[in-house]
C-alpha cells in the first residue's frame, strides 16, 4: 500500500474517477446502436462482448427448472429463505405511511405508490452475484412491485444458474441473458421481446453505470453504483488482521478500491506492508473527518476507540460500519440494508438502494368553495405578480359561480 497526504489522495480519486467516467463516449455509442437497430443489435454486441450468439434472450422455463435442480438443495433454500426475511424485515421498516391533513377548507394527502415495472440488472462477470439478487429484488417486493425483469450476462448461451436459481426462488421468472450496457439500453427503450421499464436499477462495472447515468431521465435509477470502495478509518486499538483482511476484501473487486486512514503512525508503517493494492494517509480524528466527507465512500468502517462517536461526525458515505466486528461482509450478505450503494463520491448526494426507492408519491388536494374564497385573494395577489392572468381568473370564476 502507498502512503500518501489527503490532498494526494484527493488528487489521485479524481484521477481515478474520471478514468472510470471517462467511457461515456463509447457507451453513448452503443447506447445509440441499440436504440436505432434494435435486436440485431443486441445479438451483435453480445457476441462482440459475451462470446456467444444468442437467437431469444428469454430464459426459458426448462432453463429456470435446471438451474433450480442443480443450485437449490434443502440447505440452500433454508440459507437464502433466512437471509432473505432479514432483507425483507429491514425493508418494511423502510417505507413511508401515506398521510392526510383534514382542514375546514378541504383535504390534503401524500400517497405513495410502487414503480412498476422495475428492471434489474445482475452482473455475473467475475462471480454469480446471489447477494446481489436478493438484495435488489426482496426490497423491490417489499415495496409492492409486482412485476421485476431481471437481466444478467449469459455464460456460455445459459445465464449462471446461481442467480437464476435464486430469481425463482423469489418468485421472479421473467429474466433476460443480456448483460452490459446492451441490456441497460433494451431497458430503457424496449426493444424485442425486452420490455421498456421506468426504472432500472442494480450496480455494475464503469460500463454499466455509465450507461445508466446516460440513460438517466429516460428512465429513473437507484444510484450510481460501479466498482467497490472501502475506506477504513482505523486506530491502535484496531487489531492488525482485522484492518489487513476488510482492505484485501474490497481491493479483491475488478477496480477497487481500499484506502486506511489512520491517525497512529505505527499503523501506517505496518499497513505499508500489507500485500494490497490501496493508499494510507496518516492524520488525526478533526482531518480524518473532512477527508472521509471529501471522498464520500461506498464504505466507510470504523474500527476506533468510540468508534460510533467517530462515525456520527460522518454523513457522506453509503453505509458505516462501526466497531472492530462489523466488516463490509456482513452487509454484503446478511445484515439488511442493501449493500446496493452509491460510489465514486456520489454519496455525498445519492442513497443507497432501499424499498424507498421503488416508490413513487404523488399529492391529493380535495378543496372547498369556502376554502377557495378563503384564500382566493392571496392566490390572486401571487398569480400577477408572476404575470399569469389565467391563473388568477382560475380562482376568480370558480368564486364568482
Amino acid at each position: 500500500m502507498k502512503t500518501l497526504n489527503p490532498s494526494e489522495l484527493l488528487k489521485i480519486l479524481e484521477k481515478h474517477r474520471a478514468k472510470l467516467t471517462g467511457v461515456e463516449e463509447r457507451v453513448a455509442e452503443i447506447i445509440r446502436r441499440v436504440k436505432e437497430d434494435g435486436e440485431p443489435a443486441l445479438r451483435e454486441l453480445t457476441k462482440i462482448y459475451d462470446g456467444c450468439e444468442i437467437d431469444d434472450f428469454r430464459v426459458s422455463d426448462a432453463e429456470l427448472k435446471e438451474a433450480k435442480n442443480e443450485f437449490l438443495t434443502p440447505e440452500w433454500r433454508r440459507r437464502l429463505q433466512k437471509v432473505a426475511g432479514r432483507i425483507k424485515d429491514f425493508a418494511q421498516k423502510e417505507l413511508p405511511k401515506n398521510f392526510r391533513i383534514t382542514e375546514p377548507e378541504g383535504i390534503l394527502e401524500r400517497i405513495y405508490v410502487p414503480i412498476e415495472p422495475v428492471g434489474v440488472y445482475i452482473p455475473a462477470g467475475t462471480a454469480p452475484l446471489v447477494s446481489t439478487v436478493l438484495m435488489a429484488i426482496v426490497p423491490a417486493q417489499t415495496a409492492g412491485v409486482k412485476r421485476i425483469i431481471v437481466a444478467t450476462p449469459p455464460g456460455k448461451e445459459k445465464a449462471n444458474k446461481a442467480v437464476l436459481a435464486t430469481c425463482a426462488f423469489l418468485g421472479v421468472s421473467e429474466i433476460y441473458k443480456i448483460g452490459g450496457i446492451q441490456a441497460i439500453a433494451a431497458l430503457a427503450f424496449g426493444i424485442g421481446k425486452i420490455p421498456k421499464v421506468p426504472m432500472i436499477i442494480g450496480p455494475g462495472n464503469e460500463y454499466v453505470a455509465a450507461a445508466k447515468k446516460l440513460l438517466y431521465g429516460i428512465v429513473n435509477l437507484d444510484c450510481p453504483a460501479g466498482p467497490s470502495e472501502v475506506v477504513v478509518f482505523a486506530d491502535k486499538t484496531a487489531p492488525l488482521s482485522f484492518v489487513s483482511a476488510e482492505l484485501a476484501s474490497q481491493a479483491e473487486h475488478r477496480h477497487g478500491l481500499a484506502v486506511l486512514i489512520t491517525p497512529d503512525k505505527k499503523l501506517t508503517e505496518t499497513a505499508a506492508r500489507f500485500p494490497t493494492d490501496g493508499f494510507i494517509v496518516l492524520c488525526g480524528k478533526k482531518e480524518a473527518v473532512d477527508l472521509i466527507e471529501k471522498i464520500a465512500p461506498e464504505h466507510l468502517v470504523v474500527m476506533t476507540s468510540n468508534a460510533r462517536g467517530f462515525a456520527a461526525k460522518i454523513k457522506k458515505s453509503g453505509a458505516i460500519f462501526i466497531g472492530n466486528y462489523s466488516p463490509v461482509a456482513l452487509g454484503d450478505y446478511l445484515a439488511g440494508p442493501s449493500h446496493i450503494l452509491p460510489t465514486g463520491g456520489a454519496a455525498a448526494s445519492f442513497s443507497g438502494l432501499s424499498a424507498l426507492t421503488f416508490l413513487r408519491s404523488y399529492a391529493r388536494i380535495s378543496w372547498n368553495k369556502k376554502g377557495l374564497e378563503k384564500w382566493a385573494g392571496d392566490i390572486a395577489e401571487l398569480a400577477e405578480l408572476e404575470g399569469l392572468p389565467q391563473h388568477k381568473r382560475s380562482v376568480t370564476e370558480r368564486i364568482r359561480s
